[in-house]
Formats: structure tokens, C-alpha cells, sequence
């Protein structure tokens, strides 16, 4: 169990092949097709990193595409589209996660060279808990767009 205490939104995704299983491509790669495989044109894939509170410690976790919908709410090409329509809208998002409560399971890395502990699902523990997505589509339609 554990609180979130911060969450970057700066750096949140990456582009990924469907076809590839999901592999990391450049950035440059957007709207072209995969250039290892051939296959579809990327899409965006969550990479968000969060620190988290124990009842002991504070320690960084990312969360990859399964874990961080559960959190954000929407596909990751979805969140970038809120965040270029909306100034400001990152640093909402990450407003809105602090202090959620939740239940991670974590793993640790397992690529070489990768230095935080992976979450692999994620529960959030408030009742009445609202994802990001939600979160920003209500404060954006009150503000007129």
C-alpha cells in the first residue's frame, strides 16, 4: 500500500509497434511505419514515472501502459491530445494523482541498465476514485475547452 507523493507528465510515453509487441521507438517514428518490423504505424505506450510513500520509504516506480491506464484513464495517444489541447493540463494531471492511495504490485527491472521497480497492476483505494482522463474532461469542460 502505498500514497503517491509526485508524478512526472513531462516525459510520459514513448512510440510503440503493436506488431513488435509493444517494443520502444524513436520518437521521430510517429505517423511511420515500424522500422523493424514494417508494421503499423506507432502508437503511444505510458511510461509514467511516479514516487510513492510507504508507511518507511519514498521510492521511485514506473508504470507501463496496462498499470498507468488504470491511473490516467484513457490510451496514451488520448492524454497527449489533452495535454497539446490544454495548457497546463500535465501539470493537472499530476496534481490530480498526488496523494491517491493505492495498492501496487511491484517487480524489479528487468532489462539491463533500468533502475526503478516496475508496477504491475495498480488499485486505486478511494472510493469514488476518478482517473486522470475524467479528471481533466471535467475541469476543461467547466473552463469552456
Amino acid at each position: 500500500y502505498c500514497t503517491i507523493v509526485a508524478a512526472d507528465t513531462s516525459d510520459f510515453s514513448y512510440l510503440s509497434c503493436p506488431a513488435c509487441g509493444r517494443r520502444a521507438l524513436p520518437g521521430h517514428a510517429e505517423g511511420a511505419a515500424c522500422g523493424a518490423c514494417g508494421g503499423p504505424a506507432p502508437a503511444r505506450a505510458y511510461r509514467l514515472l511516479l514516487s510513492v510513500a510507504t508507511h518507511d520509504r519514498v521510492f521511485p516506480v514506473v508504470l507501463f501502459d496496462r498499470a498507468a491506464r488504470v491511473l490516467l484513464g484513457c490510451p496514451a495517444d488520448e492524454l497527449a491530445r489533452l495535454f497539446a489541447a490544454h495548457r497546463g493540463a500535465a501539470r493537472a494531471a499530476a496534481d490530480a494523482l498526488q496523494g491517491e492511495m493505492c495498492r501496487l504490485a511491484l517487480r524489479e527491472p528487468t532489462k539491463d541498465g533500468a533502475e526503478h521497480l516496475r508496477a504491475v497492476s495498480v488499485v486505486p483505494l478511494r472510493d469514488g476514485f476518478r482517473s486522470v482522463a475524467d479528471t481533466l474532461r471535467t475541469l476543461y469542460s467547466r473552463a469552456g475547452g
